[in-house]
């Protein structure tokens, strides 16, 4: 996101999911869907969100606000980090909005871990991502100036539908509102690997000419996660361009054809010359 939730916040946050968590799977479920829904109304509330950014308004009166503000149907975790975020990060008003969108997402992910769906979610997450980057006319809709964005939510709702999880289509939908549709793929994958860190894995996004199959794919997370030095999940998409080879992305490093030392052991493991 633009604003990341630094580690205070994230730390103070993860603490009252875990313990809306503990209520039961309704309660951080809650936590998200209440997350989401401040998220998107902060997006056009100024005065809302300056108050709730503002460091130097204690947290007691934001509580108040909140409390009167979702009507006593916030969950008692949503008030809490909202009342003390400010506390915790200092944030500008208008950038509240993709910070809560970067608490919700946590709130997903502890709530999939519970129900025992992160894994799931995180290669959700990664699909949508894999959808928009490879098929371009949705990636030119979304990034169209002038397609409303109610549009380009419902092009999307269209095209995950019943392919997700609901979890996973709400994240999807906030980010497309927040940011008109704009840097979707490369977000999801943000929050792909940020569920994998989770479990403490590392995403491998894998492009490959041909589809791997089971055996290719152990042979090759085996290889990779020898060269990382953690367990590695592969995400893999076809793409004829590759031309035979594979290409893999670990976070910010690209394993291609071009470094031929450290992909040795990969193409010995995919019988690719």
């Amino acid at each position: 996101m633009a604003t990341e939730v630094n580690e205070a916040l994230a730390s103070h946050a993860q603490e009252l999911l875990d313990e809306a968590a503990g209520r039961g799977q309704r309660a951080i479920d809650q936590v998200q869907a209440d997350l989401e829904q401040l998220s998107r109304l902060l997006a056009t509330q100024v005065r809302l969100r300056k108050a709730l950014a503002d460091p130097g308004l204690p947290p007691e009166p934001k509580r108040a606000l909140l409390t009167d503000l979702g009507q006593g149907r916030l969950d008692e975790a949503s008030v809490e980090l909202l009342a003390t975020l400010a506390t915790r990060q200092r944030v500008r008003a208008r950038e509240l909005p993709e910070v809560l969108a970067g608490l919700a997402a946590m709130a997903a992910f502890t709530g999939a871990d519970k129900a025992g769906q992160l894994e799931q979610l995180e290669s959700e997450l990664f699909f949508v991502a894999t959808l928009v980057e490879q098929q371009h006319q949705v990636r030119s809709a979304l990034t169209n100036p002038g397609l409303p964005v109610a549009n380009k939510r419902a092009l999307l709702a269209d095209l995950v539908d019943g392919r997700v999880s609901a979890r996973t289509a709400s994240l999807v939908d906030l980010l497309i509102e927040l940011r008109g549709g704009h840097d979707l793929d490369t977000l999801l994958k943000e929050w792909a690997e940020a569920a994998a860190a989770r479990r403490d894995r590392v995403v491998a996004e894998v492009r490959s000419a041909v589809e791997l199959d089971d055996r290719r794919r152990a042979r090759l997370a085996e290889v990779l996660t020898r060269v990382v030095g953690k367990p590695v999940v592969l995400q893999v998409t076809v793409d004829e361009a590759i031309l035979g080879s594979v290409v893999v992305r670990v976070g910010t490093e690209l394993f291609d054809g071009s470094i031929r030392s450290r992909l040795e052991q990969a193409r010995e493991a995919l019988g690719v010359a």
